[in-house]
């Protein structure tokens, strides 16, 4: 498995044309800002793909972007999907550690598929960092 000097996985390239998948982790947002990212995200040459998970909200807990299953299970397929080349989180905010005990973090670092995220999406990127040295 390729490495940086520092030790860290490296990436496969995300280039322009690059599938890039969009999950929400966290919180929910606002549909126009949703459709700005995708025009922008389009406009820099990147195909960004996405189902109706990404719109999920749960009544219960009304600050997260659905159930923390529907959240998993919306990273899982998006990092099983050969086709994406890198997986973009939508917001950060709460709620993306709830997923962490779904994740098969070492099969994500095999693949070597970018994640993008910030605020609460450092979970995501702690985790995938901490198992490094056992894969």
């Amino acid at each position: 498995m390729p490495r940086t000097r520092a030790g860290f996985v490296k990436i496969r390239p995300v280039r322009p044309g690059a599938t890039v998948a969009l999950v929400a982790l966290a919180s929910p947002f606002p549909r126009d800002a949703f459709d700005q990212g995708v025009a922008e995200l389009t406009r820099l040459g990147f195909v960004p793909v996405w189902d109706e998970r990404v719109f999920a909200t749960d009544a219960d807990v009304p600050f997260t972007s659905g159930s923390a299953a529907l959240r998993a299970d919306a990273l899982r397929d998006a990092l099983a999907n050969p086709a994406v080349d890198a997986v973009i989180a939508v917001r950060g905010g709460y709620g993306s550690v709830e997923v962490l005990p779904s994740i098969d973090f070492a099969a994500w670092r095999r693949r070597r598929t970018a994640f993008v995220g910030y605020s609460d999406l450092t979970s995501l990127h702690v985790a995938l960092e901490i198992g490094r040295a056992h894969v």
